[in-house]
């Protein structure tokens, strides 16, 4: 039976093996899987050269890389335990072990001239091949029990880490067990059995077989490289990286989509000062930000027609820091959309107040041209809804003016100059009778004029119920209610009297009666200012609120101008 050619095979399969196991895992040079890989080859060529030597001293020479990768294997094999196991290989036992195997490695290699690994070595044929026949030396049984060590190590680390360690695949462990179990047996057994048959090329390819697999299913449970590729892969991430002397190490091509010149310079250099968007955007030169103090926040960037967020985030390495690593996010359709947004607000918000308006200016002119038309059915009022309307807006200016009295704001000025025209909407109410009287009124004929207050507020609350200005209602309800109280009480409908009666029906009251003493009845003459004004001064506190009276004289002026261009008008 000729083994020659298996042997070989063996040899080239785990050449074979490694050139898979390259291709299987491209993410990250494993150095422990590397090394074991090629300490397998190495062991197997040396073998497959002794085996088709005809001479003792290539034959021992094959024997000697044999023994060697051998040795190597082991202990690599050892260092891929401990990292599947997720263990920490400590220096000083690592050290310990790697003397161990040079020792023997050395020790065998001079075996000619000592005979420590072995003595007397001759060649003999066995099935077909070369091997060597020898007496064994106090090495050899050091290096067996460096093999009981190691595998023994290994088998126990496997079977603590399965009873203990929840950060492992249990499976895979059990997987790695039974294979360290084979391959302990693959060894001893024939041992003990005096076989003449080497069974360790077969184990070794066995053994690589086995972590091809482990590497190949790992790789799914690999978080941080899957995670790198979903990074890569993802168009819309970037990086660019320095050194701690902000020195450029490296970028991708999103990172040049956002800053062109970076194609420009060189890995390992300085960014030069022509390149002045990225000193500005990423603060490259700004000492008052401080790339250490800013690491894991977020920060934008952008230009016309891209954005993007960054995170620089501290690149270390043994504990030191070493450089900086700058995490690029598109953020342009982000931004683009928020754009759109804020646009179609603004539109929308632009269309809705031109609406509001239209809306507003329909409801007022609706509700001036009723004021006018319960005016027309009145013979002794004409013109006194616009001319009182008109008086409100010079009295709110001057209002304003006052910042000790706090009730008074643009918006209740503005809701009171709109509720004016209504103040006497409740005269609809009034038999035409009495309303359209020429001359002055009975008594009986004026209680029911003063009616026209409590009815006005009942129709305009009618009016404005369904208005979503509640404010608005109840100042336009309160001004044609109580337009007519005094402040003294004597008013009416409801005799109220100071500060009972709401504000804004103390202000239109002057402006009302104000109107009635300047402009001419059926049944008087106008009054001139001079009289109107020493009436309303007369009667500050009687009639009407004492400070807001005071501040309603102080408009004399303006409301002298407006009335004489009014009359000029007529």
């Amino acid at each position: 039976m000729n083994l020659k050619l298996v042997y070989l095979i063996l040899f080239f399969v785990s050449i074979l093996e490694l050139v898979v196991f390259n291709e299987l895992t491209p993410s990250k040079i494993n150095k422990n899987h590397l090394f074991l890989y090629m300490m397998v080859i190495a062991s197997n060529f040396g073998y497959s050269v002794m085996i088709y030597s005809d001479k003792l001293q290539t034959a021992l020479i094959g024997d000697f890389i044999s023994y060697i990768g051998s040795i190597f294997t082991i202990m690599f094999m050892l260092n891929v335990v401990v990292e599947m196991c997720n263990k920490k290989f400590f220096l000083p036992v690592r050290a310990i072990v790697f003397i161990s195997a040079l020792t023997i490695s050395i020790l065998m290699a001079t075996s000619e001239h000592t005979n420590l690994f072995f003595k007397n070595p001759h060649i003999i044929s066995r099935y077909g091949m070369t091997t060597i026949a020898y007496e064994k030396g106090p090495i050899l049984y050091f290096y067996i029990f460096y093999l009981a060590v190691i595998n023994l190590s290994a088998i126990i680390m496997v079977t603590w880490s399965i009873l203990s360690n929840k950060k492992v695949s249990k499976s895979t462990l059990q997987s790695l067990l039974f294979m360290l179990i084979f391959g302990t047996l693959m060894y001893v057994v024939p041992l003990f059995l005096g076989s003449k048959i080497n069974f360790m090329p077969f184990t070794y390819v066995i053994m690589e077989s086995f972590f091809i697999y482990v590497s190949a299913k790992a790789s799914a449970y690999d978080l941080p490289y899957n995670l790198m590729k979903v990074y890569k892969s993802r168009g819309s991430y970037g990086y660019i990286a320095f050194d701690y002397k902000k020195r450029l190490l490296g970028y991708d091509e999103f990172a040049v989509e956002l800053f062109p010149s970076l194609s420009k310079i060189s890995i390992d250099s300085i960014i030069p000062d022509n390149c002045t968007d990225i000193i500005e955007k990423l603060h490259y030169k700004d000492d008052s930000w401080n790339w250490d103090d800013k690491c894991e926040q977020d920060f934008k960037i952008s230009d016309e027609e891209r954005s993007a967020i960054c995170t620089i985030h501290s690149i270390k390495a043994v504990r030191r820091r070493s450089g900086y690593l700058f995490e690029l996010r598109d953020d342009t359709e982000q931004q683009n959309y928020i754009k759109g947004i804020n646009s179609y607000n603004k539109e929308l918000s632009r269309l809705v107040g031109e609406k509001t308006r239209q809306v507003t200016d329909m409801q007022d002119s609706i509700i001036k041209g009723m004021a006018i038309m319960v005016e027309s059915r009145d013979n002794s009022t004409g013109g006194h809804i616009l001319r009182t309307s008109d008086c409100i807006q010079i009295f709110a200016e001057e209002l304003l003016k006052h910042k000790e009295l706090t009730q008074i704001n643009s918006q209740f000025c503005n809701l009171l100059i709109k509720a004016a025209p209504m103040h006497d909407l409740g005269k609809i109410a009034v038999d035409d009778s009495i309303l359209r009287k020429p001359g002055i009124f009975t008594d009986d004929e004026y209680d029911k004029m003063k009616k026209h207050a409590a009815k006005g507020a009942i129709i305009v609350r009618k009016i404005l119920n369904e208005t979503s200005d509640k404010e608005f209602e109840r100042i336009a309800v309160n001004v044609a209610h109580y337009h007519h109280e005094k402040w003294n009480g004597e008013g009416y409908p409801e005799h109220l009297k100071g500060e009972e009666i709401p504000l804004e029906a103390r202000i239109m009251a002057l402006a009302d009666v104000f109107d009635a003493l300047v402009s001419k009845r059926c049944y008087k003459e106008a009054k001139s200012f001079d009289e109107a004004f020493e009436i309303i001064k007369n009667d500050l506190g009687k009639h009407f609120d004492p400070v807001i009276g005071q501040i309603f004289i102080d408009c004399r002026p303006k409301l002298e101008s407006y009335y004489n261009s009014s009359l000029q008008e007529l």
